[in-house]
């Protein structure tokens, strides 16, 4: 059985929840306390990140589709996967798209986007085929690179002296509850419930006590970063135009300017970003085709290329940007997709596991000595 140790788990969780956050400003419909918005989101998920947790710790040696399959018995429990490798085959077609659309709108704008996906797709398949082990070790790889990145960029946000910690003000202009309101469905779905997904492979992880702590500090240090860019996009840009702006992030940086040399620092921030959205996209597309090859009982290497294709195809549906964000918003909220697969489901399972768990003990009265 293929492994993964605690320092690649760590990376994964970090560069996963990263992802694809920067694109959006974060709890931006806080105004200036949009920062605070990610902080109790980040700790509102940090219960469903427990309830997940809790769910690996009743069974450490089966990941998700093991665990439906065996508790709610092998029609019902596979219906529940494929429905889940579905959800999981959705989310990577969105950060693909999203791949694409940033390329053309940043760096490759006369390039077919056919090309840019295909290009994804492929990266994806092949770091699959390779195995859960290699996937988890291009985490590992470049994590120290993308923190460094990450670090770099707030030292230069405030040598080039353009934070103006007065827009952050007034903190909580209207009290508390209007910022905690603002924090549903984000961050609560996204990012932070998205963390769903390493029901897959928590399973993996050679030293099965480090994972509660590894997971955990995985999931603070990514909360603690993701907060930090909305902070800054917020005091650099203000909250108007950090609401109507398509990346804050990027345009943020492009303000940076230090001693008329260091500046336009764009490139840097398109390969952080590219590096999330790779990273997430190849992560659903390997949970997606896990889920099924158990189902299936096939390897999952084997399919890879169908789902992929079926993925490529996809990412074709939507017509233009605008259409993505509104399709996304309307699937994951109005159709309850995100407190389907993020909340209900996993509850139900652990309900389940504690009344199965429960019964045997009774039905057996000798475990109890």
């Amino acid at each position: 059985m293929e492994k993964i140790n605690k320092y690649q788990l760590f990376a994964m969780i970090i560069l996963f929840l990263i992802g694809s956050s920067t694109l959006f400003e974060l709890g931006i419909d806080a105004k200036q306390d949009a920062w605070i918005a990610v902080i109790i989101g980040m700790l509102a998920s940090l219960v469903l990140l427990l309830l997940f947790l809790s769910i690996q710790k009743q069974e450490p040696d089966k990941n998700i589709s093991q665990i439906f399959v065996h508790y709610f018995g092998s029609l019902f429990g596979s219906l529940l996967v494929i429905l889940y490798s579905l959800y999981f085959m959705y989310e990577s077609m969105r950060n693909i798209r999203d791949f694409g659309e940033l390329t053309l709108m940043t760096f490759l704008p006369q390039t077919p986007i056919a090309i840019v996906m295909l290009i994804m797709v492929v990266l994806s398949l092949y770091a699959i085929y390779k195995g859960i082990e290699v996937v988890f070790r291009i985490g590992e790889f470049i994590l120290p690179g993308v923190l460094f990145f990450h670090l770099l960029l707030f030292v230069l946000y405030i040598c080039s002296d353009i934070v103006h910690f007065d827009n952050l003000l007034p903190i909580l202009e209207n009290g508390l509850l209007p910022v905690v309101k603002k924090t549903y469905p984000e961050p609560i779905y996204f990012p932070f419930g998205q963390m769903v997904i390493f029901l897959m492979f928590w399973s993996y992880l050679n030293e099965q006590e480090k994972l509660i702590k590894t997971s955990l500090y995985a999931y603070l240090t990514s909360g603690i970063l993701i907060m930090l860019h909305s902070l800054f996009n917020v005091v650099i840009l203000g909250t108007t135009y950090t609401k109507i702006s398509n990346i804050a992030l990027l345009s943020s940086v492009r303000i940076i300017q230090i001693a008329d040399v260091f500046e336009r620092f764009d490139a840097l921030v398109i390969l952080l970003i590219f590096a999330g959205l790779f990273i997430k996209a190849t992560l659903w597309y390997l949970a997606a085709v896990l889920g099924l090859g158990q189902i299936l009982k096939k390897d999952y290497r084997k399919l890879a290329f169908p789902v992929g294709i079926i993925l490529y195809g996809a990412c074709f549906l939507e017509p233009n940007w605008v259409t993505h964000l509104w399709i996304g918003d309307i699937i994951a909220n109005k159709y309850y997709v995100n407190p389907i697969f993020i909340i209900i489901l996993p509850l139900l399972l652990f309900f389940v596991i504690l009344v199965r768990k429960g019964l045997t003990k009774k039905k057996d009265p000798i475990a109890k000595y």
